[in-house]
């Protein structure tokens, strides 16, 4: 049986001692997270109170006193990613760290669309693409769904029609949605396990009905918008690159820089003496701060980051909530700026039901 020390309240507990539930809960998270070093006791003790305070009924029906099993390396190797935009990502995170988030946001998100184009997009795509944004297009990635979170219920779908596709789009929280521009919209097609991907051009994107959605973030950087109606998208316009988990494999990829650029912010906001750091929450930052720069550094893909991604995105999810409640952040809109990265490519719930569905019990 695997065992290891556990967490509570700050304190090692001896692996002989039984576990308790928000430990046992926590496992599917601490497991990916051990990839990336010993996690500070701090950092341990907020993943296993996260982890019991996001278990719905049907986790907590089907949790045992069992512990998860360590997961099994995969036998595949890993993927080089050819993409061109790590250079500038890490100049922009550089001046995150100087200078804040809000500067630096939009350049920063121009770097994921370079990205996205050149990991998933076919040449001729790319090439379009490329030459849309070079005009003065911007990119709206529109992922969220009216419908909610899983992929049935989505109200965003692409039916077969003559020889393309007609979109029906429903999409909610899409950053400056509002706005005109070209859009990757991610929808649900009959009959797939997963999501696909479409690329809809400045004209068709004009005809869509647009409007605002809350107030402002970052200092008034980052507007939301929602986006409803109808195109007709040809075959090539369909994501293909990557396979069917292609947006899944983005999201792998572009997740940890944003974890960066997060952590890098939460240092800013500290040096300027908005937000305090107990030696727990330094120690939280700087393991998810070194994390994520790890895995940007590898410069490869592999089936199991997408687990070990997810670990990280949830760590950083609960270090920036855990300052908001625990009043470290002293200002309302910092406040909800922080828990709005919170939700933003992956929230808390999401990151660990993946998670934990992906790990199994210990057998006897």
């Amino acid at each position: 049986m695997h065992t290891h020390s556990t967490i509570v309240d700050g304190a090692p507990m001896p692996a002989a001692q039984a576990l308790g539930l928000p430990e046992l809960a926590a496992q599917p998270v601490l497991h990916r997270l051990q990839c990336y070093g010993e996690l500070p006791s701090g950092l341990a003790a907020m993943l296993a109170r996260a982890s019991a305070r996001l278990l719905d009924s049907d986790m907590l029906i089907r949790q045992t006193a069992q512990p998860f099993a360590a997961p099994e390396a995969s036998a595949h190797a890993p993927m080089p990613l050819e993409h061109h935009e790590h250079a500038l990502s890490e100049s922009i995170l550089g001046q995150i760290r100087l200078e804040g988030l809000a500067p630096h946001y939009k350049p920063f998100m121009r770097t994921f669309a370079r990205i996205l184009f050149s990991l998933f997009l076919t040449p001729d795509q790319y090439d379009r693409a490329c030459a849309c944004i070079d005009s003065g297009n911007n990119l709206r990635f529109l992922m969220s769904d009216a419908g909610g979170p899983t992929l049935g219920s989505w109200r965003t779908v692409a039916e077969p029609k003559d020889d393309g596709f007609k979109l029906r789009i429903d999409k909610v929280w899409g950053m400056y949605a509002n706005l005109d521009g070209m859009a990757i919209i991610a929808a649900r097609t009959p009959g797939s396990f997963f999501p696909s991907a479409f690329l809809v051009w400045p004209e068709q994107y004009a005809t869509l009905q647009r409007s605002l959605c809350g107030d402002s973030f970052l200092d008034g950087v980052v507007q939301l918008g929602n986006v409803r109606g109808e195109v007709s998208v040809a075959p090539a316009d369909r994501l293909k690159a990557g396979g069917p988990a292609a947006l899944n494999k983005y999201l792998t990829t572009v997740r940890p820089f944003l974890v960066r650029a997060l952590m890098a912010h939460v240092e800013w906001l500290h040096d300027q003496g908005r937000l305090r750091l107990g030696p727990d929450e330094r120690a939280a930052r700087d393991f998810i701060a070194d994390a994520a720069r790890a895995k940007t550094q590898t410069g490869t893909y592999a089936n199991e980051d997408v687990h070990k991604v997810l670990a990280l995105k949830f760590a950083s999810n609960e270090l920036l909530l855990h300052l908001v409640v625990s009043g470290a952040v002293e200002r309302y809109a910092d406040q909800r700026d922080l828990l709005a990265f919170t939700k933003m490519e992956g929230s808390s719930y999401r990151c660990y039901h993946e998670l934990r569905a992906a790990a199994r019990f210990v057998q006897n």
